[in-house]
């Protein structure tokens, strides 16, 4: 596969930063602004700039203090949000709430260097009937969400605390209901509060609850699966992947999870991932015999990842593919016909009402909400130049025959 100077110097760092041994003689890295922007576009710029700021030509560099200034800053802006949050989920058991925490500083504890690895934000799943009284305890310490949130229906809901950076993403649910694809992944889950365990974060600073290992897992594998489908995922989840299977090894039953993948046709996909991380990134993970049956092509995967920068975000073309992508897995699980592209430009009432909360109330404003909708699409194109309707089709065009090769979509054949 051909790899670009800088992504190459990615996958090294990337790979120096996660074995936790800083050595020279592992690979030579050359240093510049190509490879800092690409560590910015997957959210890796703190482990990046540990892994070369011993390297000859980042001591050579004059642009190099810069980032390690800005990298210091981003650690210690992580370390104040995730105190913040232990302070906000001391608060909810206080209150009677048994919260699990999901991803964030669950995954920053099995990473050699925890502290390096960011959290835009911190995820909370909260049973059904904790959720609103999870709500009022977030208000009373300052929080504050959407005024359109609604407690008794929405299933997910971020709460944002004014002059900080902590972002708390509380759930109800791991997946969107209003989908078939979230509504399949979300009944795998069935029982995970009780299938809970404790875990030590923050240095051993704190405990909190999460899911099992392998419950945990499974969630790393399919929220990543969920982000491919849409427009992408990054390096960084290919890592906590790869780091969580290692750590919990012994604790994983592997030819259950393969079975669980398999039911929502993931199991090609979670092989790629497990190829990328351990060919690319050097992470032995102990993975049992039962995968050795299942050979995949790692390679158009990684260069999409590649491509796509943290869950998808490199650029507005890819961003705006990812319509295109979800519609061909809803037909495919449905086993309905594709909606055409006119009813992707006005999409249904159903499907905008995440997005835009005031249909539930207001479904009279649907016409609006279409014309605003593509009102902001203009203003993104002219303002943009990595945004046109053009590469947006030929990226979704690509991706569709990804998701073919890795069984997400039946090929021509209808198989998978």
């Amino acid at each position: 596969m051909d790899l670009t100077k800088p992504e190459q110097m990615l996958l090294w760092a990337t790979e120096i930063a996660i074995s936790g041994e800083h050595t020279d003689s592992l690979h030579a890295i050359e240093t510049n602004s190509d490879l800092m922007q690409h560590a910015q576009i997957h959210k890796l710029l703190p482990l990046v700039v540990d892994a070369v700021y011993s390297q000859p030509s980042a001591i050579d560099w004059p642009e190099f203090p810069l980032y390690q200034r800005n990298t210091r800053i981003q650690v210690l802006q992580q370390a104040q949000r995730s105190k913040e949050f232990l302070d906000a989920y001391a608060k909810l058991q206080e209150g009677g709430i048994l919260p699990l925490v999901v991803k964030g500083c669950v995954c920053r504890a099995v990473w050699p260097k925890g502290d390096l690895r960011q959290s835009a934000d911190e995820d909370l799943l909260v049973r059904d009937e904790d959720f609103s009284r999870a709500c009022a305890v977030l208000r009373e310490l300052g929080l504050v969400c959407d005024e359109s949130a609604d407690p008794k229906k929405d299933f997910e809901i971020g709460w944002r605390r004014p002059n900080s950076t902590l972002y708390i993403e509380l759930h109800r649910r791991l997946f969107a209901p209003d989908s078939a694809l979230g509504a399949e992944l979300e009944a795998l889950f069935d029982g995970a509060f009780d299938r809970a365990q404790e875990y030590e974060v923050e240095h051993g600073a704190a405990k909190v609850r999460s899911m099992s290992p392998e419950d945990h897992l499974l969630y790393l594998i399919l929220h990543a699966y969920k982000h491919f489908i849409y427009s992408g995922f990054g390096i960084r989840q290919v890592c906590d992947v790869g780091l969580w299977a290692k750590r919990y090894a012994a604790e994983i039953d592997h030819p259950r999870l393969m079975k669980q993948l398999d039911q929502v046709h993931a199991l090609y996909f979670a092989a790629a991932v497990f190829a990328i991380a351990r060919e690319d990134l050097g992470i032995d993970l102990h993975l049992q015999e039962c995968w050795n049956g299942i050979q995949v092509d790692r390679e158009p995967m990684l260069r999409d990842l590649l491509d796509a920068g943290i869950y998808g975000g490199s650029t507005m073309s890819r961003q705006h593919s990812a319509p295109m992508t979800v519609e061909a897995v809803r037909a495919a699980r449905s086993g309905q016909q594709q909606e055409g592209l006119l009813r992707r430009i006005f999409p249904r009432r159903e499907a905008l009402e995440r997005q835009y909360p005031e249909l539930r109330e207001h479904p009279g404003q649907l016409p609006l909400v279409w014309g605003r909708r593509l009102a902001k699409y203009r203003r993104e194109i002219r303002s943009d130049t990595n945004n046109s309707p053009a590469e947006s089709l030929r990226i979704a065009r690509e991706r569709l025959t990804l998701l073919k090769l890795y069984g997400i979509l039946p090929d021509r054949t209808g198989k998978r």
